[in-house]
């Protein structure tokens, strides 16, 4: 099967949206079919009766959160249409990193919310806080009045990195408060020409005062900052889904009965996954190993697992753990130190118990989106990525459980800064660099008519039509030799009657090519959606919202 094709939109405004949302109905529904299987076991249970375990602790793990972060309302009754929802209706997911998403990423929830009023559903977002923060900073473009050469990207920091460590969001508390908590004061200077006042402005200090953090009540982490700023605008806009952090949900018993699956079947599981990876490679033309994933290893009888575990369950930093069964038990280390080894007992009731309380193994890309689709949910929306790595993990779901993989939703859009762009377009920096090519190669089609008046001039063009009349034929490599060197000598006497022309073409095409470039600065797509004022934001996102519960 051919690898899809997602292209982000170019234009502002534009959504992409693989199927479409009027299909969704009837996919969720042969989701819910193709996955109520008692012939395929997951975690010692049919499938059936093992997704309405994973499907039970994660509802009442998000309900719990709900009261925990101050929202009274049972989450039915916050619903426009809550009469016909029940923890028995469709589950629709959608996640992503606990960051500063743009618009493009963040319509997937308002989307989510308005498919669950559709269907009568319930709409869970996953807070992927498994993974890691990459850099504590976002960019946002900067300029001085109307001069496009002074438009760059500004690189704006909201926290350091402690020891230049990568650590999970789970773990990750603010490093440097005093740095974190004068963002709106270091970026106002920034954006003051802009002619409009960014929600960071207004809604980063009350993330700050309001933000609670399940772990502990004097901790300050950025998951649950950036999770309160963007929760806190969801429900003013009328988006209310539950919500539940992937370390959560990997604290449950089902979760750890799916680790067991997997530990206990690792080669099989090893064999499929791998074959998966290598087939994807190959359809995309990717030669690197460490895309989309690396493979799975085996080394001395160690396998690797498709799984996270903390080195420093403090700071939470990621290490790929290795494991080698022995029939009574699992032996397991990280993969960087052979020498620390930890036994879990294989047997399943007491492999899961101990894994629930350890509360340290955490799901990779794929494996996360493997349970999520498979195990939990019955429809899931995806960004581009993720929907793209998706084709993987599906070869996964047919080879490894021999089930059709369900359907899920390919979502991204674009909404750009309101901000003045220039004229020049991408054709009018094609038009003005063949402009200037030509005065150099093809002089002849920029003459005027006094040049073209000019005896020489006339005899020159009449060589030259002579010369492309006559092009020897391919073979005759001799003959073409001198054809070419004719050829130039022409355009090289051509050259002085249009060089008048060659400063105002390269310096139209200098101003045009500023234009440009900086257009692609203010027309980003990416920018954090902390940058964009209520007026312009809201209504997009409340139409993904409608347009989805059409």
């Amino acid at each position: 099967m051919p690898p899809h094709q997602y292209r982000a939109p170019a234009a502002n405004g534009a959504v992409l949206a693989e199927p479409t949302f009027d299909v969704i109905p009837g996919l969720v529904e042969a989701n819910r079919k193709r996955l109520d299987r008692a012939d395929v076991f997951v975690g010692g249970l049919p499938l059936r009766d093992f997704r309405a375990m994973v499907r039970r602790e994660a509802l009442d793990l998000a309900n719990g959160r709900r009261e925990l972060l101050g929202e009274k309302e049972r989450f039915w009754e916050s619903l426009p249409n809550h009469a016909g929802a029940s923890p028995e209706a469709p589950l629709l997911l959608a996640g992503h990193q606990p960051e500063l998403t743009h618009p493009g990423v963040w319509v997937k929830n308002f989307a989510l919310n308005g498919l669950a009023q559709k269907l009568g559903g319930t709409p869970l977002n996953l807070i992927v806080d498994n993974d890691t923060l990459k850099t504590p900073a976002f960019r946002l473009p900067v300029f001085n009045g109307r001069d496009p050469d002074s438009v760059r990207l500004e690189t704006l920091a909201f926290d350091t990195n402690p020891n230049g460590r990568e650590l999970a969001y789970e773990g990750r508390q603010v490093s440097d408060p005093q740095l974190f908590d004068s963002l709106p004061d270091r970026a106002a200077p920034l954006y003051a020409n802009w002619g409009y006042t960014p929600l960071l402005a207004k809604h980063w200090p009350s993330a700050l005062t309001g933000t609670r953090s399940e772990a502990a009540p004097c901790t300050r982490k950025v998951r649950d900052i950036f999770t309160a700023l963007r929760r806190d605008r969801e429900r003013a806009w009328g988006c209310n889904n539950l919500e539940l952090p992937v370390s959560q949900l990997s604290q449950t018993e089902a979760f750890a009965r799916f680790v067991w699956h997997i530990w206990n079947d690792l080669p099989r599981f090893r064999e499929v996954y791998n074959a998966a990876v290598a087939e994807y490679r190959k359809a995309n033309g990717i030669r690197s190993a460490n895309h989309p994933v690396p493979d799975l290893v085996e080394r001395e009888g160690w396998g690797e697992v498709p799984f996270w575990s903390y080195i420093d369950c403090f700071h939470k930093r990621r290490r790929k753990p290795m494991i080698r069964a022995t029939g009574r038990e699992f032996i397991w280390r990280l993969e960087e130190d052979p020498f620390e080894r930890w036994p879990l007992p294989g047997e399943l009731d007491a492999f899961a118990r101990y894994v629930s309380v350890y509360r340290e193994i955490r799901p990779r890309a794929l494996t996360l989106t493997l349970f999520a689709r498979v195990c939990l949910g019955d429809f899931f929306i995806h960004g581009i990525g993720g929907g793209k790595y998706d084709e993987v993990t599906d070869a996964i779901i047919r080879d490894y459980f021999g089930i059709e993989p369900p359907a899920y939703q390919v979502l991204s859009a674009t909404l750009h800064l309101p901000l003045p762009a220039f004229t020049s377009t991408a054709g009018d920096l094609r038009g003005a660099q063949s402009r200037v090519r030509e005065l150099q190669w093809s002089p002849h089609r920029h003459l005027g008519a006094e040049p073209r008046a000019n005896p020489v001039v006339r005899a020159l063009i009449a060589e030259q039509e002579h010369l492309a009349a006559h092009e020897p034929p391919q073979g005759a490599h001799a003959a073409r030799r001198e054809w070419f060197r004719a050829i130039q000598r022409v355009k090289e006497q051509l050259r002085p009657f249009v060089a008048e022309q060659v400063p105002r073409a390269e310096a139209e095409l200098a101003r045009v090519q500023s234009e440009v470039d900086a257009n692609a600065i203010l027309q980003r797509r990416d920018y954090p959606w902390v940058l964009y004022p209520e007026e312009t934001l809201r209504p997009f996102l409340e139409d993904m919202r409608v347009r989805a519960s059409e």
